[in-house]
């Protein structure tokens, strides 16, 4: 639940929908969001992007022939079957194709890490007989001599049938203008019936005025026609028996297959991380830092939209290394997105991604928790207050668990005295803590100095060019508005020295468009504060 909310607040499935392996197993790894973390694993997987990245950087065209063939791949069928029909032939034969010839391709390099190896060359043989090298697959004769035998009589007796059928059809058409040929009854009326008095017309009454006319063939042609269906079930037999003998060779390879599939699944999701890591400039995140250190870090979904919109976009320079980090700041000043920056980048860094940053440190953690704007689980009986509460009761739980938390605005549904006695008090708290990193963002000024406890502010708004530029700039548009404030929006933090006496709130919200006279209003009640 931890993860899904993390997802959330981080918009993380913007970019998780443009991660695109080309095989049901590539997709199925996908699917099964798969949160890492070992960091041995990590370790692995990303020294293996690195090497997919060189590999495809250099290798653009065999890199495109191995994307064929992965594209050619589909989902096997149980492979556990006590007899595999030709279906089931077919996709083996199809995925082990297809597997060879990338493996042909494949430098060592890269094969070695994904254990990517070809061990299945005489059932390749066995499943193509005429050395039909296609994807296909069909039940050859060349299987059985007596499938070709009985397949031939059958061809035979359907020539014969088709001869009979044809003559007698022609007969009655040229006798009587009778043309079955496509059909198998005639309608006539019943007084033009009983002038056809003929052993090759059998009748029927249909209704009131009609009469149904059918053909009707010799002895020689319903006893070929018994000919071909025993010949059909003697082949069906012969076809069955074809199945075990292939059954049984696809069987000593299962384990092979098996093998296969899963190579496969390592090899499309890695060209796919790496294609992303090409795509969008990501680099390797450093995973085994004391610290979570950033720099040009990026919230990709809010630069995309950012880009859009014509709007500038702030990369995140910062070094975080005390156990809990508080972050103070107007609304709008970007306390939220570096909250998401932080939980982005680690979010990638544990799916086993790349990350869009210059350079990005951190640590592994076991649980990613969010709180603030996400949805909580609805608890029949609770305030947002209350559930907010109950939700930060579960993270501070005694276990061994390493746990990242991003709290964004804590209790703001509260008075804010309480409020900011509860953050003092979680802050203090996470400072006791081995195994739990903490990130809180406030709109309160001057919290109290907690020794284990960053403070930093976001710059906020730039007053100095933002007045020069707003006297002679009136905008009456909210989107408008909207692009001045990231224009002149400092998105970078400083140290909070604890003398801040007002954030932003007051200038954006006349920007916004409140009344100049509440604004006025509460401008002088500051200042009455300022004084006392």
């Amino acid at each position: 639940m931890s993860i899904k909310r993390a997802i959330a607040f981080t918009e993380f499935e913007w970019f998780y929908n443009l991660y695109k392996p080309l095989t049901p197993y590539g997709l199925e790894h996908k699917n099964s969001f798969n949160f890492i973390a070992d960091k041995n694993e990590l370790i692995h997987i990303h020294k293996t992007t690195k090497a997919f990245i060189r590999f495809i950087t250099v290798n653009q065209e065999i890199s495109h022939k191995i994307e064929y063939h992965l594209k050619k791949i589909d989902l096997l069928n149980s492979l556990d079957k006590v007899l595999y029909d030709a279906t089931d032939l077919y996709l083996i034969k199809r995925l082990i194709i297809h597997y060879k010839a990338i493996e042909t391709i494949l430098p060592e390099s890269i094969k070695k890490p994904i254990g990517f190896k070809f061990k299945s060359a005489d059932l390749l043989n066995t499943l193509m007989p005429d050395n039909d090298t296609s994807d296909s697959f069909y039940l050859s004769s060349s299987f059985d001599k007596n499938l070709g035998i009985i397949r031939s009589q059958i061809s035979e007796a359907d020539l014969k049938l088709n001869s009979i059928k044809l003559a007698t059809l022609n007969q009655l058409k040229n006798k009587y203008n009778l043309d079955f040929w496509g059909r198998d009854f005639l309608l006539i009326e019943k007084t033009n019936a009983t002038c056809l008095d003929d052993p090759l017309l059998y009748f029927e009454y249909y209704d009131a005025t009609y009469m149904m006319v059918k053909p009707v063939f010799a002895n020689e042609y319903l006893n070929l026609m018994q000919i071909k269906d025993q010949l059909l079930i003697d082949e069906s037999e012969v076809e069955k028996e074809v199945l075990q003998f292939l059954t049984k060779q696809a069987t000593k390879h299962k384990e092979n297959i098996a093998s296969y599939t899963y190579s496969i699944q390592l090899l499309d999701t890695f060209m796919a991380k790496a294609r992303m890591a090409i795509e969008y400039n990501l680099v390797c995140p450093q995973i085994d830092s004391s610290c979570i250190s950033i720099k040009n870090g990026v919230f990709l979904p809010l630069e995309h939209k950012h880009k859009n919109k014509g709007m500038n976009y702030t990369p995140l320079n910062a070094e975080f290394r005390d156990k809990a980090t508080l972050l103070s700041g107007s609304n709008m000043g970007g306390k939220t997105v570096l909250l998401k920056t932080i939980g982005f980048l680690q979010l990638l860094t544990q799916y086993g991604f790349w990350v869009p940053a210059e350079q990005f440190k951190t640590q592994l953690f076991d649980q990613i928790h969010v709180h603030g704007d996400t949805e909580f689980q609805n608890i029949e009986g609770l305030s947002s207050f209350g559930q907010e509460i109950h939700n930060l009761s579960q993270v501070f739980k005694e276990d061994t668990s390493r746990k990242l938390l991003l709290v964004d605005e804590l209790a703001k549904t509260t008075n804010a005295t309480e409020a900011k006695a509860i953050l003092y008090a979680l802050l203090t708290e996470i400072t006791t803590r081995k195994n739990t990193l903490g990130f809180f963002s406030t709109h309160f000024i001057n919290m109290p100095p907690i020794v284990g406890v960053s403070r930093f502010k976001m710059k906020g708004l730039d007053r100095e060019k933002f007045s020069n530029f707003y006297v002679s700039n009136k905008q009456n548009k909210i989107q408008e508005k909207i692009m001045v404030i990231n224009q002149f929006m400092q998105y970078e933090i400083e140290i909070d020295d604890g003398k801040t006496k007002e954030f932003d709130a007051l200038t954006i919200a006349e920007l916004l468009g409140m009344d100049k006279r509440i604004i006025a209003r509460a401008r002088n009640y500051l200042q009455i504060r300022k004084t006392k």
